[in-house]
């Protein structure tokens, strides 16, 4: 599994606030779960367990909203409540890999648990990976890290406990290949050794290529950097106009382009689309999720102000998740013209009008605040999320021909609320 990630930066973006984005691939079989967890305050000596083992835990951890692969406990990607976005992608350096050494979405929740900023995300990762980015005996891991906040953003691509940082500018692209050469800002201490060591570069006084030295060429690298240059290019051509819109769109016709183009080696899908605008504090952060491929996706606005609905977890008995019941769409998108126009229609209904809500939901947060009225902000985005689930089940339901008198009794309920 990887992601397409993309960064917009004030000086790229329409409103001047920064804009994070993110295309999940994965195995068909794979399941995602959304969740908010709060910050708290740890003990000294606490610890906190990861797939290969316990670490020890920061005095200190910040609420993070994060997307997970089911089974897990790791993040794919997420953003957290200062406003520090982050997502990881797999690569394929040179180096022996390792099951052991600590996996990137489990790093990438660390990340997110413990940073302030950006640059403190970069910090977190760095020590993580100096003290457990590889096991001795067996390998490393191989992980690419986009990482940004409001003002400031970074990649890291990293080969277990060896790394290169570059400061991105304007707007920046992420694939599954790494892209950083002589252009880092810092790298990993004692990389320049081991390299000559290897015989992977030349002390002959040039700045280390970090590509160069470690990155390996295959099917999957060139398919990378083949859509990194499209998106790279696409996010040049938008300059000083890049809104949420713009990324939705441009990462849909990205996986159009890509299935026929530059095809992954391997089965792999598009999951998830993932967007944050990381906009002034004093409104409340305000996410977009998108299951399954573009022909049945709709973004789902998501705020952990509110209560995340549980549709968006893992299956339960008495319910399947807010994924598989998108992916049952899928069969309407590739049959007859009737049913493909029925479900286009019934989406572009769902996407207005969540669209409209997530408007209206901000405008109201902005005047709560102004009062003092924190508390309604919570309910308001609590009301939104679960009532964009309610009007989703009733366009699926209708689509597929089900009747439910439960789900039935369910929707009128949520008629009282305000965003019906």
């Amino acid at each position: 599994m990887g992601s397409d990630m993309v960064v917009a930066l004030k000086e790229a973006s329409a409103n001047r606030t920064t804009l994070f984005g993110v295309n999940h691939y994965a195995v068909p079989g794979q399941r995602l779960a959304v969740q908010f967890v709060p910050g708290a305050t740890h003990d000294a000596g606490d610890v906190t367990q990861t797939a290969t083992g316990a670490v020890p835990q920061a005095r200190q951890t910040f609420g993070v909203l994060g997307v997970r692969p089911v089974g897990t406990s790791g993040y794919l990607h997420g953003v957290n409540e200062n406003r520090v976005a982050l997502g990881v992608t797999r690569w394929q350096s040179r180096r022996a890999s390792s099951p052991l050494a600590l996996s990137g979405v489990d790093l990438a929740r660390l990340g997110l648990e413990r940073s302030r900023n950006a640059h403190h995300a970069v910090e977190v990762l760095t020590d993580l990976l100096e003290h457990f980015g590889e096991n001795a005996e067996h390998g490393c891991n191989d992980h690419i890290f986009l990482i940004a906040d409001a003002t400031e953003a970074f990649a890291l691509e990293a080969s277990g406990r060896y790394w290169a940082m570059l400061e991105c500018t304007s707007a920046r692209a992420v694939t599954e290949a790494a892209m950083i050469r002589q252009d880092w800002r810092r790298l990993a201490h004692g990389l320049a050794d081991f390299a000559i060591e290897k015989g992977w570069w030349q002390d002959d006084g040039n700045k280390l290529d970090f590509v160069r030295t470690l990155a390996e060429r295959n099917p999957t690298t060139l398919c990378a950097q083949k859509r990194w240059g499209r998106i790279t290019m696409a996010l040049m051509q938008q300059q000083g106009a890049i809104d949420l819109e713009f990324l939705r769109r441009m990462l849909a016709e990205q996986d159009t382009q890509n299935a026929t183009q530059f095809p992954e080696p391997g089965n792999t899908a598009l999951a998830c689309n993932f967007l944050v605008d990381l906009h002034a504090p004093e409104l409340p952060t305000l996410a977009w999720l998108a299951f399954g491929s573009p022909r049945v996706a709709v973004h789902f606005p998501l705020s952990p102000a509110g209560s995340i609905p549980p549709d968006f977890s893992e299956s339960r008995p008495s319910s399947s998740s807010l994924q598989d019941r998108v992916l049952e769409l899928e069969p309407l998108a590739q049959g007859s013209d009737k049913d493909q126009k029925r479900l286009t229609a019934a989406l572009e209904r769902l996407q207005t009008k969540f669209d409209l809500d997530a408007e209206e939901f901000l405008a109201r947060s902005r005047e709560c605040h102004l009062h003092g009225r924190s508390q309604q902000i919570n309910q308001l985005a609590s009301e939104m999320m679960h009532h964009h689930v309610v009007l989703f089940d009733r366009e699926y339901r209708s689509l597929l021909g089900i009747t439910n008198r439960a789900a039935q009794v369910s929707a009128l309920a949520e008629e009282e609320l305000f965003f019906a």
